[in-house]
């Protein structure tokens, strides 16, 4: 093993155990697939909150209400009609998640008590996505959940399948990391049943895709 991928496994086993440590930990992962893994994915406005405890003699404990307006949805299209409020845990230890007012990207789990987000989700501030991360949440990563990504830190890196992306710029997933082509692409499935990562602009061709309903 190289020294270089040594290094990045040390780098990786320490932001990992970090995270551990503080309680929280998420693995790095492709916005694509935070989406194909969430429930629902929309855009929204968080416009108040509250603070609701389960048990008032354990501070922390409880979970934060989000009150939300939803502007657009991006998938859970049947599910939406579910959706009154956001929740989170309390405690960032817990992977809650603190939301201001404004709007959101917002991508999480139903669950017995309602639509949950976290730390682990695919959530960002609207205007810091860039036009091609919005094509994609409306043209692309539906049309690859059906495809694999998988990461692969020593070159070089072959699919093991035809329905394989593969990423080998994995230190971009992390958020402190700027990623950008990394975060703008998207894994698409071909008309051939092949999967391949799709930089283009606009929705891709039905040459580029297929329906993921015959998949």
């Amino acid at each position: 093993m190289s020294a270089a991928v040594t290094l990045a496994l040390l780098f990786f086993l320490s932001v990992a155990l970090k995270e551990q440590v503080e309680g929280c930990s998420c693995a790095p992962g492709h916005p694509q697939q935070l989406f194909c893994m969430s429930d629902i994915v929309m855009q929204a406005e968080v416009t108040g909150e509250k603070i609701i405890h389960s048990d008032e003699n354990i501070p922390g404990m409880g979970k934060i209400q989000y009150e939300i307006q939803v502007i657009e949805v991006f998938k859970g299209f049947d599910r939406i009609n579910e959706i009154q409020h956001v929740y989170t845990n309390e405690m960032s230890s817990m992977c809650g998640i603190r939301l201001s007012r404004g709007q959101y990207l917002l991508s999480g789990s139903i669950t017995p008590e309602g639509f949950f987000v976290s730390m682990c989700d695919y959530l960002e501030l609207w205007n810091k996505l860039s036009l091609m991360q919005k094509e994609n949440l409306k043209y692309r990563y539906q049309t690859g959940c059906t495809c694999m990504i998988s990461t692969c830190i020593e070159k070089p890196c072959q699919p093991s399948t035809k329905n394989e992306c593969i990423l080998t710029d994995w230190s971009s997933l992390w958020p402190f990391e700027d990623g950008e082509s990394v975060q703008e692409s998207a894994c698409i499935r071909h008309s051939d049943g092949s999967c391949g990562w799709y930089e283009g602009t606009g929705t891709p061709s039905e040459n580029d895709t297929v329906d993921v309903s015959e998949v």
